[in-house]
């Protein structure tokens, strides 16, 4: 029981940070102006707090106001998959890809989705991708290079893949 309040006492923490905030509309007319904090903002912090599951609802609100967004898409498909949902993980990466193909967040998520998979040649594939897209290095691409590497030497899996 305590682990499960421990739970919703941090989720409320995160989101008081992230809670929209409205002020009063120029000349104190009592107007609420925009919120401060759109779903996307809520979503991303609830994720750098590991909060995935927390983060869907957000990033759906976000998706549906913006159905070609690729960002979007690919933290779906991140939070789909630390949740264990890779069928819809792997979906919503192919979407990403489809709208914007040198996104190499998406690429790289998708290579460690591969792996947990049990497919390191369709994540080499994304490598191949990410060298294309970044011949001088990137982050993307030294850590898909390093949990390939990972997987191959039969290492368990680093934390977020």
């Amino acid at each position: 029981m305590r682990k499960t309040w421990l739970g919703f006492a941090a989720a409320a923490a995160v989101l008081a940070l992230a809670t929209p905030s409205f002020s009063m509309g120029s000349g104190g007319s009592g107007g609420a102006t925009e919120p401060a904090t759109s779903d996307y903002a809520i979503a991303v912090k609830l994720i750098k707090h590991e909060m995935y599951a927390q983060a869907i609802p957000h990033l759906l609100i976000a998706l549906a106001d913006n159905p070609d967004d690729a960002d979007t898409l690919n933290y779906l498909g991140y939070t789909k998959r630390m949740t264990g949902d890779f069928p819809a993980s792997l979906g919503y990466y192919k979407r990403a890809l489809a709208l914007k193909p040198d996104h190499k967040g998406a690429h790289e998520y998708l290579g460690e989705l591969y792996l947990q998979m049990h497919d390191p040649a369709s994540a080499q594939k994304e490598l191949d991708t990410l060298a294309s897209l970044c011949p001088d290095g990137c982050e993307e691409r030294d850590t898909l290079t390093k949990a390939i590497a990972a997987y191959g030497a039969g290492a368990p899996a680093p934390k977020g893949w």
